[in-house]
C-alpha cells in the first residue's frame, strides 16, 4: 500500500510540474551594497520595441523596493553595446564600446521614442564618476549586475524614491 501511495504522489508531482510550466531561474542575483539589499536579474518574456526595433530585455527587481527597472539591450553594428535603462524616476544608458562602460545620457533616437532624463532626478556628481565603471571586457550578464548595482545610485536622493519593504 505504501509503495502504490508513494508512486501516485510521484506520478501527481511530475504531472503536476509539466502542467505548471518550466521554473526560470534569474539570470544573476547579488547584493547591491545599499539599502535596496539583493538584487534579482530576469530575462523579460517579450522583447522592448524601440523604434521598431525588437531589443533584448531584462527585468531587475530590489529585494526592499517595489520598483523595478527594464534594461533593453541593443547590439550596435560598430561593436558598441547599448543598455537603455529605464525607470519611473530616471532614464540613462550605459554604453559598452572599446571594453569601456560606463553611463551615458541617452542618445536623440530614445528621445524621439519618448524617453528622457529628468535632470531633477539625476545625481550629477554620481554621473559623473559613472561615466567610466570598467575598462575590463565583461559578460552581458556582467555588465547587467553592474547596472543594478550603479544605477540607483544616479537618481537623487535614490532612499526616498526606493521605498523600503516593511
Amino acid at each position: 500500500m505504501k509503495r502504490i501511495l508513494s508512486l501516485a504522489l510521484s506520478a501527481f508531482t511530475i504531472i503536476s510540474l509539466t502542467f505548471a510550466g518550466e521554473v526560470k531561474a534569474p539570470v544573476a542575483q547579488g547584493n547591491t551594497n545599499s539599502e535596496l539589499g539583493i538584487y534579482t536579474i530576469d530575462k523579460a518574456s517579450q522583447f522592448e520595441m524601440i523604434k521598431g526595433e525588437p531589443l533584448r530585455a531584462y527585468h531587475i527587481w530590489y529585494e526592499n523596493s517595489p520598483d523595478s527597472l527594464t534594461v533593453a539591450v541593443e547590439d550596435c553594428k560598430n561593436g558598441k553595446t547599448r543598455f537603455l535603462v529605464i525607470s519611473e524616476d530616471l532614464v540613462i544608458e550605459y554604453i559598452c564600446n572599446n571594453n569601456i562602460f560606463g553611463a551615458r545620457l541617452i542618445d536623440k533616437r530614445f528621445e524621439a521614442e519618448g524617453y528622457s532624463t529628468s535632470a531633477q532626478n539625476l545625481d550629477r556628481q554620481e554621473y559623473y564618476h559613472q561615466k567610466v565603471i570598467t575598462q575590463k571586457p565583461l559578460t552581458e550578464t556582467e555588465y547587467l549586475s553592474l547596472i543594478s548595482v550603479y544605477f540607483p545610485k544616479l537618481i537623487n536622493d535614490f532612499n526616498a524614491i526606493y521605498a523600503k519593504k516593511n
